[in-house]
């Protein structure tokens, strides 16, 4: 019960420390001090793994403005991710345009994708209501009525199964922005490899996995290997 009451002492504060860094940033991004709010910004982001879609679009409204147009599209792309907001994919675009960058294609496909992230959470929470539901369902019928509870405890099985999945596997996006310069695309994962092309500064490209300091990457039907510190992953 001790572990319980602290662990919500410690997600309140968690909550509130977040809420006061985020109105001091956005503060200072009202005041056009968009340098040190982008920087707690920043932090909340990738040290604190939170981020609201007002906050995504802050940042990259602020790296648009500081010529970061590759860390613009990142956070661009954070933003739909999140949202599903088709609007911002002409924002994209047009950006993508002006930095003369590629992997921006977006189809039918894709939308779904990024709607189903939107919604991760609740189709989670929902799955795992229903695998409870189908648990107390099969503990009824087996001690109160006497009943084999074979069905559903068969549903029970592939709910839970499917929610594992979903969990561990279901929010990988495999896309990510070449944010530096001298992006080479090597055969394989070592300096020593065939070198196979540049990857453009702000290219959007398919992950297939990383090995060692090395992504395995596709873009423009060419697959090979970039340095993972030249990337950042779009996902949330």
């Amino acid at each position: 019960m001790k572990r319980f009451i602290c662990a919500v002492i410690l997600s309140l504060v968690s909550v509130l420390a977040y809420s006061q860094s985020l109105s001091t940033a956005d503060s200072l991004f009202n005041e056009g001090k968009y340098t040190e709010s982008f920087e707690i910004y920043q932090t909340l982001l990738e040290e604190e793994k939170v981020a609201s879609p007002s906050m995504l679009l802050k940042m990259a409204y602020i790296k648009e403005g500081l010529g970061g147009t590759s860390d613009a599209l990142y956070y661009l792309n954070l933003y739909y991710l999140k949202t599903a907001d088709k609007k911002v994919l002409f924002k994209m675009e047009e950006l993508a345009q002006k930095a003369g960058a590629d992997g921006y294609e977006y189809n039918d496909f894709e939308f779904i994708q990024t709607v189903f992230f939107k919604y991760f959470n609740t189709i989670v929470l929902t799955l795992i209501s229903i695998g409870i539901l189908l648990l107390a369902i099969s503990f009824y019928l087996k001690f109160r009525k006497g009943v084999s509870p074979a069905i559903p405890s068969i549903f029970m099985v592939f709910v839970l199964a499917l929610t594992f999945v979903l969990i561990n596997f279901g929010k990988q996006y495999n896309r990510a922005v070449v944010t530096k310069s001298n992006a080479y695309l090597m055969s394989g994962p070592s300096s020593a490899a065939e070198v196979l092309t540049i990857i453009k500064k702000g290219n959007r490209v398919h992950t297939k996995g990383r090995t060692d300091i090395w992504t395995k990457i596709e873009s423009n039907s060419i697959v090979g290997y970039i340095k993972t510190e030249k990337l950042k992953e779009v996902e949330l």
